[in-house]
């Protein structure tokens, strides 16, 4: 049975195809190869436990067309590469559509906490960089999904990457720069952007709308982790790594 959770999960993914659809210049396929997905579509089905239901097949068929598309044009790849999703942070190519502030903005239902009372509320293991040290406050938001260890200059945020995403960033795709924390994959946004926060029903919360200074993010045991602050790369990924 579909929970609303996965309804709203699929409406998002939906809308978002539906965006890219809009704005793809196909160039043409191969010849043939629309004839042939068709002509397969149409043909019996003698062993239905083995074969795809049409709609399964028809999708398929998209996907190979869409594959071929991305391989041959650049404008079709970018076009795709607009929205992707890396542990509990969708990252967005295209323009937010309300202005950040440059504040602080709190995330919905967040509550300062001792960093004791953080670790007996979360389900997860909060860890602390060993670099910056304790933090001066903490924060919990969204039923302890997320917790913030707030410092001087910069930001810790560890998410429960289990659950749909929890931030969503707009920005330009050379923004982006792929690395490593520990061999973990993680991304390094050099500059600042903004931020809009995406709550557990998957409403985009504009009034959470703020600006992010340059940020590492990174996946490791099933959490999402965030460092902000006024830090090199190199400086980023040395604090992720002293966490424990």
């Amino acid at each position: 049975m579909t929970s609303d959770s996965d309804r709203v999960e699929t409406d998002r993914v939906e809308a978002a195809l539906r965006d890219v659809g809009a704005r793809l210049a196909v160039p043409e396929l191969p010849d043939g190869l629309a004839t042939a997905v068709l002509v397969r579509l149409d043909e019996p089905v003698r062993h239905r436990s083995r074969v795809l239901p049409r709609l399964a097949a028809a999708a398929l068929a998209l996907l190979v067309a869409l594959g071929v598309a991305m391989a041959v044009s650049p404008t079709v790849r970018a076009a795709v590469l607009d929205f992707f999703r890396f542990g509990s942070v969708d990252i967005n190519f295209a323009p937010p559509q309300v202005t950040p502030t440059t504040t602080d903005t709190p995330l919905p239902d967040e509550k300062d906490v001792s960093l004791a009372q953080a670790r007996d509320e979360v389900v997860f293991d909060i860890r602390v960089p060993g670099l910056l040290g304790d933090p001066k406050s903490v924060r919990l938001a969204e039923n302890t999904r997320v917790v913030s260890l707030r410092y001087d200059n910069a930001r810790v945020d560890e998410i429960d990457g289990r659950i749909s995403p929890v931030f969503e960033k707009f920005l330009h795709v050379d923004d982006v720069v792929r690395t490593d924390v520990r061999g973990a994959d993680a991304l390094w946004i050099p500059r600042p952007h903004p931020v809009l926060y995406v709550d557990v029903h998957g409403e985009i919360r504009e009034e959470a709308a703020r600006l992010a200074a340059k940020t590492l993010i990174w996946e490791e045991n099933g959490l999402t982790y965030r460092i902000e602050g006024d830090f090199t790369q190199e400086q980023a990924i040395a604090v992720a790594e002293s966490m424990s």
